[in-house]
């Protein structure tokens, strides 16, 4: 079994945690659970993958092996690299597996990020066992260490190394989170998960206004393809929603923490791998010739749905109205795009009609940003969950994978 990395339980709570790694190297000390006895992180051994996953998905379950040979299954189809799959194991008696004790996940995503996931409070008798049922600092140590240790391992990526990790945490996940933060994440804002559903057409209907409405003087509002009519090169394209991009970013309320943590371009593939890219339902607001703002729509099949991806303004666009002028556009023109979600529906070609069904319109917002949420409200939205983001810049890991 290849150990890769050790941390002395004794380094929690004193300041930043430093990994020594080590490789093939036997005789580092058990995993028992007394302050002062090393911790090893270890890449899962095929043979217990299966033990891991269900420990990862939730072991709470009445039969937790179900969804986690699901998990093993799929994972290839979602892109997950189970060499990015972590874990402590406790000690068994020769001839006997080890117990899967605790464990993390990276996987790696667009625009060089990692989603990062750690297991959760351990089955009511696998905790009698091992910690004699109850929770001990050595479950949290475990954590810390393997949340640690998955993070830099995805920022050692060869090819192309991970230069953000983040996670989305249940609000009731308070043991997570703390160990997310003592493992060097950042805790930002809570994040809203709002939901309108498409309005229907009929006299008296929003639908019924304009389909373009008067814009504020000096705006224009461009779909990408109005801008390739107009001879502009994708190139060029990209580098005014680079720049709209970050002009909305200055003096944002909408979590203000990422601002510098991944370069904008990142940030711009990352927004085009949300669902299906479709050019038509990306929009440039100009102000006076410049970029200065977005509006970026997907549609989301698997979830019937189409996600609002970002919408933005830069300062000199702001307090004008617009963001309510263009959320209402955006609502409209999707609704000219709508096919009624079926399960046999095929997912729409780019310039196709979005498919779309009961999961209606969707986005995030950060909870602290007040003018955005009471924006969102006006226009009909309703919170339907609320996740506790967490974030680690990846930037000053190595770009080279340590070890064989």
């Amino acid at each position: 079994m290849r150990v890769v990395s050790v941390l002395p339980t004794g380094t929690l709570g004193k300041g930043p945690l430093r990994m020594a790694t080590a490789f093939g190297k036997p005789g580092l000390g058990s995993n028992d659970p007394r302050p002062g006895h090393a911790i090893r992180v270890v890449q899962v051994p095929f043979d217990l993958r299966l033990s891991a996953a269900a420990r990862l998905l939730g072991d709470q379950a009445g039969d937790p092996l179900i969804p986690a040979q699901r998990f093993l299954e799929s994972a290839p189809q979602l892109g997950v690299d189970l060499d990015l799959f972590w874990c402590v194991l406790e000690d068994a008696p020769p001839g006997r597996m080890p117990i899967v004790r605790n464990v993390s996940l990276a996987v790696l995503g667009t625009g060089r990020t990692a989603m990062m996931f750690v297991s959760g409070p351990a089955r009511r008798g696998l905790k009698s066992a091992l910690l004699g049922g109850k929770p001990t600092s050595i479950d949290h140590a475990e954590r810390v260490a393997l949340i640690c240790h998955a993070s830099e391992q995805a920022g050692q990526i060869k090819l192309r190394p991970a230069r953000l990790a983040q996670s989305l945490l249940d609000t009731k996940e308070h043991d997570a989170a703390r160990a997310f933060v003592d493992a060097g994440y950042m805790r930002l804002g809570d994040l809203a998960y709002l939901r309108r559903r498409l309005p229907k057409s009929g006299p008296g209907s929003s639908l019924d206004s304009p389909a373009v409405p008067t814009w504020p003087a000096g705006i224009e509002v461009m779909s990408i393809p109005d801008l390739f009519a107009q001879g502009h090169s994708a190139s060029t394209i990209d580098g005014w929603l680079i720049d709209a991009l970050e002009h909305s970013y200055i003096e944002t309320q909408d979590c203000p923490e990422l601002c510098g943590l991944r370069d904008v371009a990142d940030v711009l593939e990352s927004h085009r791998s949300v669902g299906i890219y479709d050019p038509a339902l990306w929009w440039v607001v100009f102000r006076n010739g410049q970029p200065r703002g977005c509006m970026l729509l997907s549609a989301c099949p698997e979830h019937q749905s189409v996600e609002l991806v970002y919408l933005g303004l830069a300062p000199e666009a702001r307090g004008i109205g617009l963001g309510s002028m263009l959320l209402g556009f955006g609502i409209r023109r999707l609704y000219q795009t709508v096919l009624a979600f079926s399960p046999s529906a095929q997912p729409p070609e780019p310039g196709h009609p979005v498919v779309s069904g009961a999961g209606g319109l969707t986005c995030a917002v950060d909870t602290r940003n007040s003018g955005a949420m009471k924006l969102y409200q006006r226009a009909g939205f309703e919170r339907f969950a609320t996740r506790v983001p967490v974030v680690r810049s990846l930037k000053s890991a190595s770009n080279t994978v340590q070890g064989a």
